[in-house]
């Protein structure tokens, strides 16, 4: 009768060590999963300063464009 006893008492002994041991494991796996995403990094830095100088290029034309349409506007409202 005490080996039921202490079987009652070692099942969630070994449950919580179990549950603890596999929430160690699964952080850990999910840190290397992180570590292996941040690696790609580097590489997608350099894509977002291409982008940003395409972008710069792109507002320069846009602002120059918009000084010309200003311009045309102007002399439109000139005319009588």
């Amino acid at each position: 009768m005490d080996w039921w006893n202490s079987l009652y008492v070692l099942v969630p002994v070994v449950a919580i060590a179990g549950g603890i041991t596999y929430s160690i494991m699964k952080a850990k796996y999910r840190a290397m999963e992180r570590t292996a995403e941040l690696s790609g990094a580097s590489d997608l830095k350099a894509v977002v300063e291409q982008n940003t100088a395409v972008n710069r290029q792109l507002l320069e034309k846009l602002e120059g464009l918009e000084g010309r349409l200003a311009n045309v506007e102007k002399t439109l409202n000139e005319i009588p």
